[in-house]
């Protein structure tokens, strides 16, 4: 997404346009295999915590897509990478999951590396804006796959994550007409910008991504997915021909660290000492 989103704001297109027709185009195609697999649709009572889904997500993106307006991909990339940490940490507070120590050294060590990977860039040249709008995604995005594991546990999960996109993709088009960039793609390659982004940075991973956390929980869902930073760093440098400092790169090695450090605990070893504490 941040690659795809980098070269359609250099083709000229505003932000909210990019986000309507990545969530349009990826609704259409989550509704397509819906109608065209006969899957079951969330009953009306279920219909508004999916519409509260639809408007964390519309924010976390917009808010994301507003920092990568203002740092690189992969400084978006790595200060994004901190999500697994707070999901963990909001995962604490509202559904009780444990808040070990190997937790609280996993939040320092990101903390830490956030601030050497923004520190370098100095704050005069819109850096700070840009993390600050990209880790207020971070919380709403941990929000998101919180709320997501319990509302999605009791409605199908492929018609549900229609209803949201589509949800995310009026707010968006709204708010695009509202401010007066409303866009339409009349030349080949912003078409298939927007048609990928619809594709393979919405359609497939999100509903991929809602079915994981329906199985295995917002907390191990989010740390199984920081494959992610290592993939969007290799693609900027070849597509984007970004380049880091050493000092972010240092920074990145605190963060790559303190989420291995959370990673690396046993998914059974929480419930254990609960059970003890009890």
């Amino acid at each position: 997404m941040p690659i795809l989103a980098k070269l359609a704001l250099a083709e000229g297109i505003e932000v909210l346009p990019i986000l309507a027709w990545r969530f349009g185009i990826g609704a259409g195609l989550v509704w397509f295999m819906v109608f065209s697999t006969g899957r079951s649709l969330p009953a009306r009572s279920q219909v508004i915590g999916l519409i509260g889904l639809g408007v964390l997500y519309a924010s976390n993106a917009t808010s994301y897509l507003l920092g990568l307006t203002r740092v690189s991909a992969s400084l978006a990339s790595m200060v994004f990478f901190t999500y697994p940490i707070v999901t963990v940490l909001l995962s604490r507070i509202w559904i009780g999951e444990p808040l070990t120590r190997r937790r609280v050294v996993a939040l320092g060590l990101a903390t830490a590396g956030c601030a050497l990977t923004v520190g370098d860039t100095g704050l005069g040249s819109g850096t700070a804006l840009g993390v600050s709008l990209i880790l207020f995604g971070v919380f709403l995005l941990a929000v998101f796959m919180i709320k997501s594991h319990e509302i999605f546990n009791r409605l199908p999960a492929i018609s549900g994550t229609a209803t949201m996109l589509t949800t995310a993709a009026i707010i968006v088009t709204i708010a695009a007409f509202i401010t007066g960039e409303g866009y339409v793609p009349m030349e080949t390659r912003p078409i298939l910008l927007l048609g990928a982004m619809g594709l393979i940075s919405t359609a497939i991973p999100i509903t991929l991504f809602i079915l994981g956390i329906r199985w295995i929980g917002p907390a191990r869902a989010a740390l199984f997915s920081t494959v992610e930073p290592a993939v969007t760093l290799t693609l900027a440098a070849l597509v984007l021909n970004d380049r880091l400092s050493v000092v972010q790169w240092s920074g990145i090695t605190f963060i790559v660290m303190g989420v291995i450090w959370l990673r690396l605990e046993k998914p059974g070893m929480t419930r254990s000492r609960k059970s003890q504490a009890s």
